[in-house]
């Protein structure tokens, strides 16, 4: 008997609030049959007379035309609330499965046992991982003393290269290892994905201390972890970028070696997957058995329930075309007025998006693709996309970050909007960059007492020093040059020629204005660097929804 039930009603209904369209069926089916002959004539006959006139009996109705569109409206009801009983692998599962990758950027990285060093090897065996994966979405997060997200979990396989060429020591504001909270943030931008993902580390290292926390993020996790040993347990010295071997407080030289016992005790508390780096693609090869190993268990693991709800709309149809059969009258003040409310309700339903409409509303179709992006970015996230695509101007109409949004504009030209944004932030570099811009728009007493703030927050700052510099030397060429000529109106800076538009700059003001422009950070290693150096804040927060990110 059960399982004649369970055959009868669908285990799964998809869209199970289509189906209060069985109430209209219903209601169709009651007023469509319901006669009206009573209402007329007791408009015509007394009602206490009425009864003693009727004659009961007669042929019975059969099948009327409001039967028949119950039977449509009930059909198409079904057929909209998705019928499910059986269940089907989605075909795309094995690409969805994202991977973040998790680079160590320690001090220990600059070890040379893997000459030329061992982040140079990561960077190699990273560009050979993701030309392997090809479209599938990959993340990049970096971590040393702090950890950081480079970038979520992307498709895009051009807009990761940049970032892996530009991983260096120098990008962390603090050397030490938190692979922990590393392994958190990694944890947290793939929990944002439908799919089990995988983290893989790419590591020397995991501290003892940071093993507990390791244990904790993993016991509750649907996400693989696969640890990539990088280096020798013989290990080698450690140099900086100039090939310079580096020396402890004591002046011995620092020895960093592939600290095996800890990977060890990290595989036997958490389970991860230990692969070492080798000279030849093996390595690479057992990594990508392992993710593939994880995509296809993510993809059993993801079944979805059939949409069976299509066998509904033939018979609906098929009903449909029989209620308009010729000499069939449907009453309208008996249902076709609810039917109308029904259908108007059900169209409103499932009409499509504002946003797939025509160029007739182009302002209503902008808005609502804006609303619906900012939905899954904050305005920050997507300032510094379009900043990375090319399209500053863009850029500094969504940043909320006044820093950026200065930054965005100064590399649209736009140096007053620049100016103008820098002014809302209250911090060295802010200032520093406002001072920049005043200087490029010639209002250079406004630039030196930006600068002065500048160097009251950061005192010493040798570029701020040379800038200021610069800047005094150019507003005293400028002032020798205007002597004996008339002031403007437009106050001081505003050099303008007969024509109204402003004089060409000088040599020296357009070597300056070129060096400035130079000054922002416009490669990935320095926008990496500042974007760590402020998330290291205590008021930055370094979560998925972090704006800063």
């Amino acid at each position: 008997m059960t399982e004649w039930f369970d055959a009868l009603l669908p285990a799964q209904w998809l869209r199970p609030w289509a189906l209060g369209g069985l109430l209209l069926a219903l209601l169709l089916v009651v007023l469509g049959r319901r006669r009206d002959e009573m209402r007329a004539l007791r408009e015509v006959i007394d009602p206490q007379l009425l009864p003693h006139l009727l004659v009961h009996g007669g042929r019975r109705r059969g099948v009327q035309p409001a039967d028949t569109l119950a039977v449509a409206v009930a059909c198409f009801s079904v057929a909209l609330a998705g019928p499910a009983w059986e269940r089907e692998p989605p075909p795309l599962a094995r690409e969805q499965a994202a991977l973040m990758v998790v680079v160590d950027l320690s001090s220990a990285m600059d070890a040379t046992d893997l000459p030329p060093s061992r982040l140079a090897w990561v960077r190699s065996k990273l560009h050979a991982l993701l030309a392997r994966r090809g479209d599938a979405p990959t993340g990049l997060i970096v971590y040393a003393g702090s950890a950081h997200l480079v970038l979520p979990p992307t498709d895009d396989r051009q807009l990761l290269t940049p970032y892996v060429d530009a991983l260096t020591t120098t990008l962390m504001p603090v050397d030490g290892a938190r692979p922990a909270a590393a392994l958190a943030l990694a944890h947290a931008w793939l929990e944002r994905t439908a799919l089990p993902g995988t983290v893989l580390f790419l590591t020397t290292a995991w501290p003892q201390a940071e093993q507990p926390g390791a244990e904790r993020e993993t016991a509750t996790s649907r996400h693989r972890l696969i640890v990539w040993a990088i280096g020798t347990e013989r290990g080698g010295p450690i140099r900086n970028l100039e090939g310079v071997p580096v020396t402890d407080a004591s002046g011995a030289l620092r020895h960093a070696r592939l600290e095996v016992t800890e990977l060890r005790s990290l595989r036997a508390r958490t389970g991860a997957s230990l692969v070492s780096v080798t000279a030849d693609e093996g390595d690479l090869e057992r990594i990508q058995a392992l993710i593939t190993r994880q995509q296809a268990a993510a993809a059993a693991a993801d079944t979805r329930w059939r949409d069976r709800g299509a066998d509904w709309v033939w018979p609906g149809l098929l009903a449909l075309l029989m209620s308009f059969r010729r000499g069939w009258v449907v009453p309208w003040r008996a249902f076709c007025g609810p039917a109308l409310t029904g259908m108007v309700l059900l169209s409103l339903l499932s009409m499509p998006s504002p946003a797939q409409a025509g160029d007739d509303d182009e302002t209503w179709t902008t808005r609502l693709s804006q609303g619906f992006v900012d939905l899954w970015f904050t305005r920050d996230q997507q300032g510094h996309l379009w900043l990375e695509r090319g399209d500053p101007a863009r850029a500094a109409g969504l940043f909320d970050d006044p820093l950026w949004r200065g930054i965005a504009a100064a590399r649209a030209g736009r140096w007053q909007a620049a100016a103008e944004a820098f002014a809302q932030a209250d911090s060295a570099a802010a200032w520093f960059n406002q001072a920049q811009a005043l200087a490029r728009l010639g209002r250079y007493a406004e630039a030196l007492a930006a600068y002065d703030q500048t160097l009251i927050r950061m005192p010493g700052w040798p570029e701020a020093l040379a800038d200021q510099a610069r800047v005094r030397s150019l507003l005293s060429t400028r002032t020798v040059a205007d002597e004996g000529e008339p002031s403007t109106a437009s106050g001081e800076g505003d050099e303008r020629g007969e024509d109204g538009e402003r004089s060409a700059p000088s040599p020296a003001e357009a070597e300056a204005a070129d060096a400035w422009l130079r000054r922002l950070d416009t490669s990935p290693a320095a926008f990496l660097r500042r974007k760590f150096a402020l998330q290291t804040q205590p008021s930055v927060p370094e979560h998925p929804g972090s704006a800063n990110r």
